[in-house]
């Protein structure tokens, strides 16, 4: 019985022995990141059957265990991953954020002082400080907008260096894993199934700090290992087989890196970025490119395009210094277009902006199946499908064909199968600069002007048939007893009834009701006074007065000889024209209304209307009331309706006609020829500040909608961050609860070791004396 009890002593000693070497083990490694508490788990050693009853045979150690909490470290770790991808999304944002909402450094500040200059200049359009203050601030605006574009290109090339380095870390600790997955199975295939506590703490450490740069998925192997997949699948480890990521380029952008995975034939398979979204640095990262970073590139390049082009067209719809069309102000790019590498044929596709108005901030891919064209909009996945008899095929203000003149066909030559992606704004800022250094191009004038008739014009014409030598001198219009839109025509004839033979004029009144009698004034003073169409005598010198047209005859008129007058009154009415403006439909019109147009009001139409002259061009024009209907005028039209308050739309030409007008009153478009200190299309850029010219809204309010958007996101990410790190600390602070290695319960422990051993040692002792007593007793 001595020798049993000997023996529990020893199992005790032994078990208290490893207790205090696992709690010694705890206390050396409570600092150490990822490990986790170990306790020794005993059982009885079982008893012997001795008749009385079974007596105990003490203790034995079945197992050190590892205190681990599975469901607590997977919630730390899908924590840990949105956290880091959170962190990495933020600290690239807050950035742009920075950068584009800074008053200072900001486009806001460029755009309002730009247009306070082009706002001086209308004030002043003749003097060269006032061009050059709108040339000096295009210049600065332009150097703004491109300076926003570097900045954005750093930050893309900041995600590139940092995909760079996260894949060599990744592909560190891949190797790592892998190496620890060998040393697990070989240890547990040499303790008989004791599970390596240490090791398996240092591979868990391993996958928690991979998790930080990649979400990745572990799946427990029956050998011991795990395989471990990144991002929705892809296999990082599987056992001791490890995949090799490395940097690529874009397929559509050299610039941009993508991650790839290294093939078993040595080539690179391209993991699409939307693979790692759900979590880590990485994730964060190109989370970051797709949704913020291109977008605000594409925006920012969105406005530029917009604000060139409208100020290019404005510029080319006015007359510079020098009374020439203006021509561009800003030099703006064009639509990106990047053949995939797996094409295979050649193509004559082209992009046109055509209204930049109803850009979009996406990226687009044209895709041709041998019979069917297919755009998606990569924004957000919408599909248009078009043959080739759509074509030219317009889609978010950009114009899609194979650059063909009319009449086509248009549609662009592809192969089967063939891609391309299509970035209609990407370089639109870094492509925005001023085109013009030279202050008298500056367009400040409008081609056309308009007026009223406001003097009095007897507009004589002398048919080429005339054969004598009749001159016409002193013309006058009275416009109280001129009745306007009237006309008179003097003809000759010769008496050969009388010697010598007498020289005869007779008045034929047009449009003049009754007919106007004719008085004659003699050079002797003498006067006498005619009916209307009555012949009278001519003498060289007699002044002729009928219906308010007066003019004085001299010379020698033959038989035949004619001597025509449309006079026109300064206008009697009410009626004012607009300045008027034109639209870009004036620089293709082959007809323009300024060779010069006229509109002479005549009540006796029905209703009462405008003649025209010239008749409206072929491509008529359409009146706008002011209840907001429209009336069309067609090609060729020579009388044109008229309410109060009309506006007309002719050839490219626009201008109202308000009030009154009296019959015969005349309004007037010709071209303008004082183009020097004209300053209304200038007017018209100015104006073009607050006009609806980007998605419904202005240029500043484009550039608004950007920063609050922007500054929303980074609000978000911040909010979000911070919600997902306090988690975080509540995941970790109850898994340490469990798994972590407290200093004093450890020294408790320690302490109740030693008296585990001390008792232990008793046994051993009084096992010993009862041997000893036994001896002595044989002896």
């Amino acid at each position: 019985m001595a020798t049993n009890i000997f023996s529990i002593g020893q199992s005790a000693l032994q078990a208290a022995m490893a207790a205090q070497a696992t709690t010694s083990h705890n206390i050396s490694n409570a600092t150490t990141p990822g490990y986790n508490r170990q306790e020794v788990v005993q059982s009885s050693a079982g008893g012997i059957n001795y008749g009385y009853g079974f007596v105990g045979q003490g203790t034995q150690v079945t197992q050190i265990k590892r205190i681990y909490d599975d469901l607590l470290t997977k919630q730390a770790l899908a924590s840990q991953t949105s956290a880091s991808s959170l962190d990495s999304y933020y600290s690239q944002i807050s950035q742009i954020n920075n950068t584009l909402a800074d008053s200072q450094a900001g486009l806001s500040p460029a755009l309002q002082n730009f247009f306070s200059a082009v706002q001086g200049l209308a004030s002043n359009p003749t003097t060269q400080a006032s061009r050059q203050s709108v040339l000096s601030q295009a210049s600065t605006l332009a150097a703004r907008v491109q300076s926003l574009s570097d900045q954005l290109q750093q930050s893309s090339a900041a995600v590139n260096s940092q995909i760079t380095s996260t894949i060599s870390t990744v592909n560190s600790y891949a190797q790592q894993l892998s190496a620890l997955n060998q040393a697990i199975v070989k240890a547990t295939g040499s303790s008989g199934g004791q599970a390596p506590n240490d090791l398996l703490d240092q591979r868990d450490q391993v996958v928690a700090e991979l998790n930080k740069y990649v979400k990745i998925t572990t799946v427990p192997q029956d050998t011991g290992a795990i395989s471990v997949f990144i991002g929705t699948g892809q296999a990082l480890v599987a056992g001791d087989q490890v995949s090799t990521l490395v940097a690529t380029n874009s397929p559509t952008d050299v610039s941009r890196l993508q991650v790839g995975v290294q093939t078993t034939g040595g080539g690179t398979s391209t993991i699409p970025d939307s693979f790692f979204y759900d979590g880590g640095s990485l994730g964060g990262l190109l989370k970051y490119r797709t949704e913020t970073l291109d977008p605000t590139q594409n925006s920012l390049g969105r406005i530029a395009i917009a604000l060139g082009t409208a100020f290019n067209q404005q510029q080319q719809l006015g007359l510079d210094q020098n009374g020439n069309p203006g021509t561009n102000l800003f030099n703006v790019s064009s639509p990106n277009l990047i053949a995939y590498p797996t094409n295979t044929g050649t193509t004559n596709l082209t992009a046109t902006i055509s209204d930049p108005s109803k850009l979009s901030t996406s990226d687009y891919n044209m895709s041709y199946d041998g019979t069917n064209y297919t755009l998606t909009r990569l924004s957000d996945g919408t599909k248009t499908t078009y043959t080739a008899a759509n074509f030219p095929v317009t889609v978010d203000g950009v114009t899609y064909s194979n650059g063909a003149a009319a009449p086509g066909p248009y549609a662009p030559t592809m192969t089967a199968g063939d891609m391309f992606k299509i970035q209609p704004t990407a370089n639109g800022a870094q492509g925005f600069s001023v085109a013009l250094q030279n202050t008298q191009l500056l367009a400040t004038a409008a081609p056309i002007v308009t007026a009223i008739n406001a003097t009095n014009n007897a507009n004589l014409v002398m048919p080429a048939t005339n054969t004598g030598s009749g001159i016409v001198t002193n013309t006058s219009v009275d416009p109280t007893t001129f009745q306007q839109g009237s006309s008179v025509s003097f003809a000759t004839t010769v008496d050969t009834t009388v010697t010598p033979n007498q020289t005869k004029l007779a008045a034929t009144w047009s449009g003049a009701t009754p007919t106007p009698s004719v008085t004659l004034t003699y050079p002797d003073g003498t006067s006498s006074t005619v009916t209307g169409t009555t012949p009278f005598n001519y003498q060289s010198g007699m002044t002729v007065t009928s219906g308010g047209l007066t003019y004085t005859l001299t010379g020698s008129p033959n038989a035949g000889d004619q001597f025509n007058f449309t006079p026109t009154a300064a206008n009697q009415g009410t009626a004012t024209i607009s300045t008027g403006s034109v639209t870009s439909a004036y620089l293709t019109t082959t007809t323009p209304l300024t060779k010069p147009t006229t509109l002479t009001y005549n009540t006796a139409a029905a209703p009462p209307a405008f003649t025209i002259s010239p008749a409206v061009p072929a491509g008529g024009g359409t009146i706008t009331h002011l209840d907001g209907t429209t009336t069309a005028i067609a090609g060729g039209a020579t009388s044109i309706p008229y309410k109060a308050g009309d506006s007309f739309a002719i050839s490219g030409v626009s201008f109202q006609i308000s009030g009154q007008p009296s019959n015969g009153d005349q309004f007037t478009i010709s071209a303008n020829t004082n183009a020097a200190s004209d300053n209304r299309n200038t007017l018209a850029m100015g104006a073009l500040q607050t006009a609806t010219t980007i998605a419904g809204t202005n240029f500043q309010g484009s550039y608004s909608q950007l920063v609050a958007t922007i500054g929303n996101k980074t609000n978000e990410i911040n909010v979000t961050n911070t919600a997902e790190k306090s988690r975080l600390a509540a995941i970790q602070s109850q898994q340490q609860s469990e798994s972590g290695v407290n200093q004093d319960e450890e020294l408790a422990q320690m302490i109740q070791n030693q008296q585990q051993y001390q008792a232990a040692a008793k046994i051993i002792q009084a096992a010993s004396d009862m041997l000893n007593v036994l001896f002595t007793l044989g002896t």
